[in-house]
């Protein structure tokens, strides 16, 4: 798959700052682990408040859905079930940058949480790693976003 080999070639493990929908801001950590010979990919995603409060843990398997289709499977803390997020978009940028983004289900589908997660992968080596979502009744907006870079183990 396209994607995994482009992240897998930015790097395995990353670190960064971003801010989640509550103003708060905090340092991401992203691990990458590829499996089977890059059929899919395991990202161990992390938000630590910068006072040392943690905020989320997610854990997403990407591969390839039963349609072909690049999907992430993301078991996160806060749900208490794992939604399939298939793609709904794959962009490149003038400038390089890949924009993928991954969706639970439609944005104006008002009656259920839906859910995007956004991957960007840029030319300089850092990844943008974004939630957007909406609970039920509610209205759907960007939520977090976190930009990473490579880090050395």
């Amino acid at each position: 798959m396209k994607l995994v080999a482009a992240l897998v070639s930015l790097g395995r493990s990353f670190s960064g700052r971003g801010s989640n929908h509550q103003g708060e801001d905090f340092a991401g950590r992203l691990e990458l682990q590829p499996l089977l010979d890059g059929k899919a990919l395991l990202l161990t995603y992390t938000a630590t408040r910068v006072d040392g409060v943690h905020l989320h843990s997610e854990v997403t398997l990407l591969a390839t859905d039963g349609r072909g289709r690049p999907c992430l499977w993301p078991v996160m803390e806060e749900l208490p079930v794992v939604l399939p997020h298939p793609e709904i978009s794959d962009l490149r940028l003038h400038d390089g940058t890949q924009v993928v983004v991954f969706a639970s289900g439609p944005r104006d589908e008002a009656g259920v949480f839906r859910e995007e997660i956004t991957i960007e992968a840029r030319p300089d080596g850092q990844l943008r790693y974004a939630h957007g979502w909406g609970l039920p009744g509610g209205e759907f907006g960007a939520r977090s976003s976190c930009v990473l870079a490579a880090v050395e183990e």
